[in-house]
C-alpha cells in the first residue's frame, strides 16, 4: 500500500493536572516523527496541549500514529475509532499505555508499538508501504483473525544521536509573553534527553519495562547539537533521563561541557539523593545552570521505602535536602501514598515533612499499581481485586485507583486533596517570602493556581469511592478483603481487568481470585495461579 503522508497525534488527559498549563512537547514523539522524515516521509505531529489536530491532514493522511499515557487512552481511542470508520487507513498506537495494555488498544488501532518505538516505527511502517509480512517486524503487536500476536522483543537503540526536529510540531514555536497571557500557560520547556532507563529497579516504577534495554548514555555532542538546536524555542530546558547523574563520571563531562559551551539555559533534572554525596557534582550542577531538582522520595516511612525497593533512607534524604539547598537548588519532591502499611497519619507526616524541611514543591501521587510487570512475573503491584477502574480519564495521578489496607480510598482521597491545600496555602507562600526564598515563593504560588484547577476533579470523585467503599471496611478503617473478593466474584464492574487481559495474551493464567490471605507490604499477589 502507498504510504507518503503520516500524521502523529498525542492528546493530553481528560483532566487537568501539573503539566496542563505547560507548553513542552513529549520527548518521544518527536523523536517517532523525525525518524520517519528521515526515512523519507511527508510527517506532521500534533500535540493537543500545542495545537490540535486539523481534520484536513487527518483526511489527507495515509497512516496514522498515536501516542498515550492511561489518562489520554478514552480521547485517543474515540478519535482512532473516528478515522478508521471514516477514512479506514492503518493506526498504530504506542507508548506507555500501549506497551502494558496492547489488547485494549488494538480494540481500536491495527498495530500496537511495544516499548521503545524509534526504530520499530520505521520498519513496521517501511513494511506495510511494501506489502511485507509485519510477523517480521520485532517489538509490535497485532490482530491476527480472532488471536493478538506479539512479536519478538526489540532490543532499544544503543545509539542515541538523532536529533528531534520539533519543526515538525504544528503550532511550536518560541512564544511571547502575549501568547502565555492568551493561552493561559505558566510555562514553557523544551525537553532534552542526555540518557535513557534507570539502573535502579523501584517496585511501583515503570521505567525497566518501558526502557527494557536498560541505562545508555547520549553522546556528548549530540547532547550539545540537540540543545544549540533547541535554544531558538526558549531557554527554559527540563532533561527528561530517569536518573541525571546515574553515571557520575559521564554526567560531569556533560555538565563540564555545558560550562565550557556558555549555552545560557536554565536546567532542571530528576536526580536520586545520591547525588549530595558528591560536592564536586553538585558545584558543576549549579555552574552548568541547574536551578531545581526533581527527587522521588517516596514515603516517610522506612518500611514502604523497603517495600518499594528505593534503596534509600529517611536519613538520606534529609542529608540531601539539606546538601541541595545549601548549594541553592530548588527542590522538588515527589511522594506515592496508598501502600499497605500507609494511613491518614502517613499522609499527615509526610505534609509536616515537606513543610518542615522547606520543600520548594512537592507532588503526592496516589499509587497506580496495575501494570503487569514481565520482570515480576506479570504481577501487579496491586491485586485486581483491589483495583477500581472508574475509566482511563481517572489513571491520571491525583485519582485514587484501588483499596487501601489501612485507610478507605475516600480518605485517601481527601487526604490528598487536603495536603495539597496544606502545602501550597498563603501561609506557605508567606512564610518562604520571610525566608527570602523567592523562587520557592514562585513555586508556591504557581502550583498552588494549578491546584485550584485539579481539584473538582477529585472532590467530585470522593462522593463515587465513598459508595464503592461502603461495608469493605471495619470499625477501625482496616480493608475487609475476604468480603471485597466475594464482591468482586460476584460484580467485578468497577475491577481493572485489562492487565489480566495482557496476561492471558502472553500465554500465562490470569490472576484468579484467591482465598483472602496473608499479602505482603507492597501489595504483590503471592502467585500468579490464585489460591
Amino acid at each position: 500500500m502507498p504510504i507518503e503522508k503520516i500524521t502523529c497525534v498525542q492528546f493530553d488527559g481528560e483532566f487537568p493536572d501539573f503539566c496542563y498549563r505547560l507548553i513542552m512537547p513529549d520527548y518521544g514523539m518527536p523523536l517517532i516523527g523525525t525518524m520517519l522524515a528521515h526515512a523519507g516521509y511527508d510527517v506532521r505531529i500534533y500535540l493537543e496541549h500545542i495545537q490540535p489536530a486539523e481534520p484536513a491532514r487527518i483526511a489527507d493522511s495515509d497512516l496514522l500514529c498515536l501516542s498515550t499515557l492511561n489518562a489520554g487512552a478514552d480521547k485517543t481511542f474515540r478519535f482512532a475509532r473516528d478515522v478508521r470508520q471514516r477514512l479506514g487507513i492503518p493506526i498504530v498506537i504506542g507508548g506507555t499505555q500501549a506497551t502494558y495494555f496492547p489488547e485494549a488498544c488494538l480494540e481500536h488501532c491495527d498495530y500496537v508499538v511495544l516499548g521503545e518505538g524509534d526504530e520499530t516505527i520505521v520498519e513496521l511502517v517501511d513494511t506495510l508501504a511494501r506489502g511485507g509480512d509485519v510477523a517480521q517486524v520485532a517489538g509490535i503487536a497485532y490482530r491476527d483473525g480472532d488471536r493478538i500476536r506479539r512479536t519478538r522483543p526489540r532490543p532499544g537503540p544503543t545509539k542515541l544521536d538523532i536529533i528531534p526536529n520539533f519543526d515538525l510540531i504544528a503550532g511550536y514555536r518560541r512564544l511571547t509573553w502575549l501568547d502565555l497571557l492568551v493561552q493561559r500557560r505558566k510555562t514553557r520547556l523544551v525537553p532534552m534527553q542526555s540518557s535513557r532507563g534507570c539502573p535502579y529497579h523501584c517496585t511501583f516504577c515503570i521505567v525497566n519495562t518501558m526502557f527494557a534495554s536498560g541505562y545508555r548514555k547520549r553522546d556528548i555532542d549530540a547532547v550539545v547539537r540537540d540543545l544549540k538546536d533547541k535554544r531558538r524555542y526558549g531557554r527554559h530546558v527540563m532533561f527528561v533521563d530517569n536518573e541525571f547523574a546515574a553515571q557520575r563520571t559521564y554526567t560531569k563531562r556533560l555538565l563540564r561541557r555545558l560550562i565550557d559551551e556558555r549555552l545560557d539555559f536554565d536546567f532542571g533534572v530528576f536526580a536520586r539523593v545520591e547525588i549530595a554525596k558528591d560536592d564536586e557534582l553538585l558545584d558543576l550542577m549549579r555552574r552548568a545552570g541547574i536551578s531545581y531538582v526533581y527527587q522521588g522520595y517516596e514515603s516517610v516511612q522506612p518500611e514502604t521505602l523497603m517495600a518499594y525497593d528505593k534503596r534509600q533512607t529517611l536519613e538520606q534524604m534529609v542529608f540531601a535536602i539539606e546538601k541541595l539547598q545549601r548549594y541553592g537548588f530548588d527542590i522538588l519532591g515527589s511522594f506515592v501514598l496508598g501502600a499497605d502499611t500507609d494511613t491518614l497519619e502517613t499522609i499527615r507526616r509526610t505534609v509536616a515533612f515537606i513543610i518542615e524541611r522547606n520543600l520548594a514543591s512537592a507532588y503526592l501521587w496516589p499509587i497506580w499499581g496495575h501494570f503487569p510487570e514481565e520482570r515480576a512475573g506479570y504481577q501487579t503491584i496491586i491485586p485486581w481485586w483491589r483495583s477500581i477502574f472508574r475509566g482511563w480519564a481517572y489513571c491520571d495521578g491525583h485519582h485514587v485507583t484501588h483499596f487501601p489496607r489501612l485507610m478507605r480510598p475516600s480518605q485517601l482521597q481527601r487526604g490528598l486533596i487536603d495536603a495539597y491545600r496544606a502545602m501550597y496555602a498563603p501561609a506557605r507562600i508567606v512564610a518562604a517570602l520571610r525566608r527570602g526564598r523567592w523562587k520557592d515563593a514562585r513555586w508556591k504560588i504557581g502550583n498552588g493556581w494549578v491546584w485550584r484547577d485539579i481539584e473538582p476533579g477529585p472532590r467530585a470523585y470522593v462522593a463515587f469511592l465513598e459508595e464503592l467503599e461502603d461495608g469493605l471496611y471495619d470499625a477501625e478503617d482496616r480493608l475487609r478483603e475476604d468480603v471485597l473478593i466475594e464482591r468482586v466474584r460476584r460484580d467485578p464492574r468497577w475491577a481493572f481487568q485489562a492487565g489480566n487481559r495482557a496476561v492471558e495474551t502472553v500465554g500465562v493464567s490470569p490472576l484468579e481470585l484467591p482465598l483472602a490471605g496473608k499479602r505482603n507490604i507492597t501489595c504483590l499477589p503471592p502467585n500468579l495461579g490464585g489460591a
